[in-house]
């Protein structure tokens, strides 16, 4: 059957000044800046794109690490529009109140410099933008001042003997002299007066206007290209965007010319003495820059290669970070909702697995961390303050002052420099990884025994937009699979989930309330999910433990994506003083398990007990009420009777599973869906009951 598709909404034009204004911002070109809702002082954390062919005509990206739904939400109701929902139209037919934002285009205006002449400029020289033919396209004019800096304007032909103010489209200067020669290396300058001076030395050079880039350029392909910037950080920052930009169309080398002071361009290097061949000398030594385009291909392989008879020996185990639920070496997630505590309960996991973990110590994610070596988290939501509040109430003891503190590495990007883009969108390229992801991923694998890295939140690295576009959410899991596996190391991203109108019930239920596209979890291997206990269910469990309730005292966790064996049980965790989520889990009565009674306590221990080497049998010599004092306090006073009624209600449920032993043909051996009995790969411990 043909599949029908919702028809695309029609494009919304937006005024991003207008839109600057609604939300007490800053526009430029398309592109508006603000502060987050509650948020005054420093750099915006808010980045708005008008775009007329996104949902309402915005892209909503916020780096503080707020929701970026709830963030987009707020950005609407301050232009007068209703609430955004991904992949709904908005069902005004007359949206009157955001007309005022509605972009009028604007009627071409008369060129007139009489604004500069009246400041005292005058009109210096004229630089000539043609085509390939030589029919000028646009003007640059420059100005000078006997006081003040030297400016610029644009205008082009109105076709009438005139000229209207502006440019339309960029294109390179001094095309007509590429297309004539095609032999030649091209030099990119900064400005038209240093194109204007090489040329004079005949040289072939160009630049591009106010340092706006075309996006045509044929006129460079194939051809060799040097890069001259000028003796500054803009000088810096513009030769990295040229070779960004013809990589893949040239062939290019970026020549720091020595000598220069600071500021400096090429035209002082020659006025400093240099010549035309002091300058081929110095071109002809460089080395170009390797193009994206001339990277390795991955090595052909063949599929005859991987008949199933290659397959000998004992398949190798399934190693865990944590036992039994988070595998060591695969991409995952830890979603939650707002003020949930999962960077905390992350930070906690890092310290474990950097400093190693008491056998006494309660569940981390539900289960012992099992996998030790050196740990790597980039947060963008805590500076180096909230940090060190932290780690010091994780670690009262001092041992990070040890060696091991060597072996856990917390990058507070607030105290770095700020959050970096690590996947954006180029004009040009698409989705890519940035220089700064592709450097962060040089050092990761440049670690020797690194076992856990997390980017915490995710919406604060990838400036896309993941709650819309699955093609998006399916790039960044990729890259991150791909360093997953360069490394070995188990790959995390915080993630946030949607606030519901009802109390979570069930893991599925979780996994739906995660925000953005099915992408973002379809694309991991391993996702857990957090979120807080609706409030009779929490007054419950704190009665049960015998403990003060609070709101958010409570929250609930468990695995809602795994790819392979994983423990599928909800965690019950409480808040303690430092606001640390701590599993109590095993401490609950009867009354208080999340899901209404003992039979989630009963299909926890029997998982546990299958991780562990030591499966029970529903009755006999390993029965479950035969070995009860391997059971939670809850279940052990129970009656055989009792216990022998939740195991037949677990297997009628299929929260347990009977299974056979690896070798053995008798399914006899319990354990839960996915464990590793379950799925014919158990292993006995010694000495356990056979």
């Amino acid at each position: 059957m043909m599949t029908k598709y919702a028809a695309q909404p029609e494009p919304v034009y937006l005024n991003p000044e207008a839109v600057a204004r609604a939300v007490g911002g800053k526009a430029r070109g398309n592109k508006v800046t603000c502060h987050a809702p509650g948020h005054r002082k420093g750099s915006p954390e808010v980045s708005i794109t008008v775009d007329p062919s996104a949902p309402r005509g915005l892209l909503v990206h916020c780096f503080s690490g707020e929701d970026p739904v709830e963030v987009k939400d707020w950005v609407l109701r301050m232009c007068g529009e209703p609430d955004f929902s991904p992949g709904v139209k908005s069902d005004r037919t007359q949206p009157t109140s955001h007309l005022r934002l509605v972009h009028k285009e604007e009627p071409p205006r008369a060129f007139s410099d009489r604004h500069l002449i009246a400041q005292g400029y005058r009109h210096a020289v004229t630089y000539d933008y043609a085509d390939a033919n030589g029919e000028v396209v646009f003007e640059v004019l420059r100005y000078e001042h006997d006081t003040l800096a030297k400016t610029f304007i644009q205008r082009r032909p109105d076709g009438h003997g005139g000229y209207l103010a502006g440019r339309g489209e960029p294109i390179l200067y001094r095309i007509p002299d590429i297309a004539a020669n095609t032999e030649d290396p091209v030099f990119v300058v900064e400005g038209e007066k240093d194109a204007d001076r090489l040329a004079s030395l005949g040289f072939l050079a160009t630049t591009v206007p106010n340092g706006s880039w075309p996006e045509e350029l044929s006129a460079l392909s194939g051809r060799r290209v040097f890069v001259l910037a000028d003796n500054d950080a803009t000088g810096d920052k513009k030769s990295k965007l040229a070779a960004e930009k013809l990589a893949g169309i040239a062939t290019v080398s970026c020549i720091d010319l020595p000598g220069l002071l600071e500021k400096q361009d090429v035209s002082d290097w020659l006025d400093a003495g240099n010549d035309a061949d002091a300058l081929v000398a110095l071109c002809s030594s460089a080395d170009p820059i390797p193009a994206n385009d001339n990277e390795p291909s991955a090595p052909a392989f063949s599929i005859f290669d991987w008949t199933v008879d290659r397959f000998v020996g004992e398949a190798p185990a399934v190693e865990y970070l944590v036992d039994g639920v988070m595998p060591l070496g695969v991409p995952g997630m830890v979603a939650a909702m707002g003020d949930t505590g999962k960077s905390y309960a992350m930070l906690e996991l890092h310290r474990r697995v950097s400093f190693g973990s008491s056998m006494y110590a309660p569940p981390v994610f539900g289960g012992k961390v099992i996998a030790e070596g050196v740990s790597v988290m980039v947060t963008s939501e805590d500076d180096r303050g909230e940090v060190h509040r932290r780690i010091a109430s994780l670690d009262p003891h001092g041992e990070r002052h040890t060696s091991a503190g060597k072996r856990m590495i917390v990058v507070p990007m607030p105290s770095a420099g700020g959050a970096r883009a690590y996947w954006k969108e180029d004009r040009k390229h698409g989705l890519i990884e940035t220089d700064d992801f592709k450097r962060l991923c040089d050092q990761l694998k440049s670690i020797d025994g690194l076992r856990l890295v997390t980017f915490d939140p995710l919406a604060s690295f990838a400036h896309l937009p993941l709650n819309e576009d699955p093609a998006a959410g399916q790039f960044v899991c990729t890259s991150i699979g791909r360093l997953t596996s360069e490394t070995g190391a188990t790959i995390l991203t915080a993630h946030h989930m949607r606030k519901l109108q009802k109390p979570i019930e069930t893991l599925g239920d979780a996994r739906d309330a995660i925000r953005g596209s099915s992408a973002l979890v379809d694309g991991l291997r391993w996702v857990y999910a957090m979120w807080p206990a609706d409030e009779s269910r929490a007054k419950r469990v704190c009665k049960t433990l015998g403990i003060e309730f609070s709101p958010g005292k409570v929250v609930l966790g468990g695995v809602v994506k795994a790819n392979g064996a994983a423990r599928r049980v909800v965690t019950t965790y409480v808040r303690n003083e430092f606001g640390l989520l701590v599993d109590r889990t095993a401490g609950l009565s009867a009354s208080a398990p999340p899901q209404g009674d003992l039979l989630q306590a009963l299909a926890m221990a029997i998982g546990a007990a299958a991780a562990a080497g030591s499966p029970f049998t529903k009755t006999g010599a390993g029965g479950l009420f035969e070995m009860k004092e391997r059971l939670p306090d809850e279940l052990k006073a129970l009656s055989k009777g009792r216990i022998d009624h939740l195991a037949t209600q677990a297997l009628e449920q299929g929260a347990v599973v009977r299974a056979a032993a690896k070798g053995e043909k008798t399914a006899k051996w319990l354990d839960v869906p996915g464990g590793m009995f379950a799925i014919g790969l158990g292993n006995f411990n010694t000495g356990s009951p056979r």
